[in-house]
């Protein structure tokens, strides 16, 4: 991204090899990655940075997207009496960037809950409908039909797959997109209910048109 900032023209794949000294095929998947995320496009023979890439470079966007969404999970956090995420795609994974849990004697560790594989996770599913330089590579029928659920549906759920103790439901915070946060309610499983599951989506959505207004 360095290499590329520095000319807004763009560069030829063969420079970018001859200024990093690395394979064709590995530079070639670092571009197709970055471009997932729409930080770098390719005009013609040229790659180069995005103006996304820019205005995302000289951001905080980390505390900008919790003061945009912060009041949303404080809200749903409140009336669903559970711990609320919020995450967004990092590389090949998810980071929780804020998160908000009532007092309960059974409670949920949000840092833990951060380290599983994207496939076994609602927020990794949701994004693995955006990614298919990540999903790919999947042979699981069961979970490539859930992945495309996802991209129907916009939620995706995980059914104590990351922890036996664990049930999750996760939908977007924004229009779906590799760069988009995403809201992630979780449960012990001895308090959870598909209703309760539903109803707080519907708090989800209902907070987030009031956001709108």
């Amino acid at each position: 991204m360095t290499i590329l900032a520095r000319r807004p023209e763009g560069l030829p794949m063969s420079l970018i090899m001859r200024k990093l000294q690395l394979p064709r095929t590995s530079i070639f998947r670092m571009l197709t990655t970055l471009q997932h995320y729409g930080l770098v496009a390719k005009k013609g023979r040229a790659w180069c940075a995005t103006e996304q890439f820019y205005e995302w470079s000289s951001r905080d966007t980390h505390n900008e997207i919790v003061k945009r969404y912060g009041r949303v999970i404080h809200s749903v956090a409140v009336e669903v009496d559970e711990l609320v995420e919020l995450g967004i795609g990092e590389a090949g994974g998810v980071r929780y960037i804020h998160w908000e849990q009532p007092r309960h004697p059974i409670t949920i560790d949000p840092l833990k809950s951060a380290v599983y594989p994207l496939h076994q996770t609602a927020t990794g599913k949701l994004l693995l409908s955006q990614r298919p330089d990540l999903s790919s590579g999947l042979t699981d029928r069961r979970l490539l039909s859930e992945i495309e659920d996802a991209r129907t549906t916009g939620m995706a759920w995980n059914r104590r797959e990351s922890d036996p103790n664990i049930m999750a439901v996760a939908t977007w915070a924004g229009p779906p997109s590799t760069i988009a946060p995403i809201i992630c309610i979780k449960w012990p499983v001895i308090r959870f209910t598909e209703a309760k599951a539903h109803r707080a989506l519907a708090i989800v959505r209902r907070e987030l048109a009031d956001l709108k207004k």
